[in-house]
This record gives structure tokens, sequence and C-alpha cells, in this order.
């Protein structure tokens, strides 16, 4: 076994504490070995990446609008068929950014 000589202090809530220690007592674990045993099953996302993903969805999604709004303003059936051509591409990209 590794010798575990680095250690990290982490400042938690009362709350947060005693569902720590809940969760690690169900496991039958210390706090310790519960949080060393999930370290590598959470998903931690990039912050920085999350906003920049939520301001490109949020121009995305005003833009839909304002397409939304042309097309209900000029409801020609030939020009209408491909704004929603576009916009079911537009669906599909939309679905792979905010996995």
């Amino acid at each position: 076994m590794e010798k575990r000589e680095n250690m990290l202090r982490v400042r938690f809530s009362d709350a947060e504490f005693e569902s720590l220690k809940l969760r690690a007592e169900e496991a039958g674990c210390t706090m310790s070995e519960l949080v060393r045993d999930h370290l590598g099953k959470v998903r931690v996302n990039n912050k920085e990446l999350e906003r920049e993903r939520v301001a490109m969805l949020n121009r995305i999604n005003a833009n839909l609008n304002m397409i939304a709004r042309w097309v209900n303003t000029h409801k020609s059936a030939a020009v209408a068929v491909d704004v929603v051509a576009h916009l079911m591409a537009l669906e599909r990209e939309i679905g792979e950014i905010s996995r």
C-alpha cells in the first residue's frame, strides 16, 4: 500500500460535515476513505468553461427568439421551411453543446 503523507484540510459547514459523516458510516468507512474512494468517480466541471458554455447558449437562445419572431411575422411557406430546417440543425448543435 502506498504511504499517504499528504494531507488536505477542508472546511465544512455543520450540515456538510454531518452529511459526510453519515454517508461514511452508512458505507462502513472513515470520512477520509469515503473521499478517497470517490475521488476518481466525481465529475468536475471547469467553471470558466461552464460560464463560456452558458454564455454561448444564452446567445443562441437570443438568436432563436429573434428567428421565431421573424418566422411569426413572415409566414411565407417556402421561407418558413428553410427556417425550420436551419432551426433543426441548430437544435442538434445545441444538444451537443449542452452535454
